[in-house]
């Protein structure tokens, strides 16, 4: 994506940045008795009252020696799997942490999404928080009442305005949140996946505004697990790996490397508990033909797709969803639990298990991918799973792709029936 700026100012510079943090390890794995504690702490020798001994201590690097730079008016994207640095790097250049080495030059007031729900205060109305974060960041009161009534509209929780947030679903947290961060118009907005918090509708118009803040030279640092919508929306991104830059430069380029990546290793299959979510997946899976957990099928091999999830209380207007995705983020092929029971909409507190048997989709060779999702359609994502790896391999002695430079066209591998007749 290319755009034409007012000016080529630089307004975030990061320089040699590193973070690390000390990981303290305990002599003896498990659990002792009373006695047992008392006696090691009369025996072990001291290193200072608080300290733990430097032998059993880590040194865990979050990021290293981390280098970029953001103009005025670029969506600039990080991307990289759990545990990579992504949100480290956004706590640095949010001044939540300092790093350990480096320096960040910002210039311009900074408003950050870390997580749902940042800078609002639970006891205070959703009208006393947007007055509470606008301060936050410089703004007087004067401003921040001028777009009040914006504020609001886009939110949608008018209803809600006058209730305290720690009433709100998460949902309602990410409307009001996102709303009161866009519209004080920072001069950086650093935003870090809460948009997967919103329903569908909601994130496309999160997403205009992000796209027209950029364009009214706002500077937008953008982390998200959807490929789809940092290429979407993001003008160049770095891709993080264990707390390094591997790339950094063409957002078709970084997404294409932390594709690879996800695809060389091992499919997350199951997920850990979050309390925050209502309704969540705890593990998915791939099995092939023989009822074995695959990342790839052959061609035309018949699979299955199976879901484990919990439901905390019963929802209302809830739906289980499975889409297929192309590599470069294209919807191919779609199913909910509607299609077995037009009755469903509403899911009962409990743990579910689902299996979706496809026999007649038969995509071509190549990668694609899953995303799995349970929501409220135009309410609430409660929990979505997106770059769950598929491949599709070619079959032997196929002579359909020779002719293609050795690709297949397309998505779907179905063989349709030709009918020819020549005459002299």
């Amino acid at each position: 994506m290319s755009k034409s700026y007012k000016d080529n100012e630089t307004v975030i510079r990061v320089e040699n940045i590193s973070k690390s943090y000390h990981i303290s390890h305990q002599n003896k794995p498990g659990y002792g008795t009373i006695k047992d504690g008392f006696s090691n702490f009369l025996h072990k020798p001291r290193f200072g009252m608080g300290k733990s001994n430097p032998e059993n201590d880590e040194t865990f690097w979050a990021l290293k020696d981390i280098n970029f730079a953001v103009k005025k008016g670029e969506v600039f994207g990080i991307v990289g799997k759990n545990g990579s640095g992504k949100s480290t790097m956004l706590k640095i250049l949010s001044r939540i942490v300092d790093p350990t080495t480096g320096s960040i030059s910002m210039h311009g007031r900074v408003a950050s999404m870390l997580e749902v729900g940042t800078g609002f205060h639970p006891e205070l109305t959703g009208r006393e928080n947007i007055y509470f974060n606008g301060s936050m960041i410089g703004m007087s009161r004067q401003e921040i009442k001028s777009k009040f009534d914006d504020i609001v509209a886009f939110s949608e929780i008018e209803k809600f305005l006058d209730t305290p947030v720690k009433f709100y679903s998460s949902g309602m947290y990410v409307r009001l949140a996102f709303s009161v961060a866009a519209h004080l118009d920072p001069d950086i907005l650093i935003i870090d996946e809460v948009l997967a918090v919103g329903d569908a509708q909601f994130q496309k118009k999160c997403l205009e505004r992000i796209l027209s803040g950029a364009k009214r030279g706002q500077t937008i640092l953008f982390v998200s697990h959807s490929m789809t919508i940092v290429k979407q929306v993001c003008d160049r991104a770095m891709y993080l790996e264990k707390g390094i830059a591997k790339y950094i430069g063409e957002t078709e380029f970084a997404t294409e490397k932390y594709m690879e990546k996800n695809i060389a290793s091992v499919t997350e299959s199951t997920f850990a508990d979050n309390p925050k979510k209502d309704a969540q997946f705890k593990e998915i899976n791939i099995y092939d033909s023989d009822n074995k957990v695959v990342e790839a099928l052959d061609i035309g091999e018949p699979w299955k797709i199976a879901l484990q999830y919990t439901v905390k209380e019963k929802s209302i207007d809830t739906i289980v969803a499975v889409e297929v995705l192309s590599n470069e983020g294209q919807p191919i092929f779609m199913s909910t639990d509607t299609d077995f029971d037009k009755k469903m909409g509403d899911l009962e507190a409990g743990k579910y298990s689902a299996s979706i048997n496809i026999n007649d989709l038969h995509l071509l060779p190549g990668v694609y991918y899953l995303r799995c999702s349970i929501q409220s359609p135009g309410k609430v994502a409660h929990d979505v799973r997106e770059n769950i790896p598929l491949r599709i391999r070619q079959a032997k002695n196929d002579v359909r792709s020779q002719y293609f430079g050795g690709k297949y066209m397309g998505y779907i591998a179905d063989k349709v029936k030709w009918q020819i007749d020549r005459s002299d």
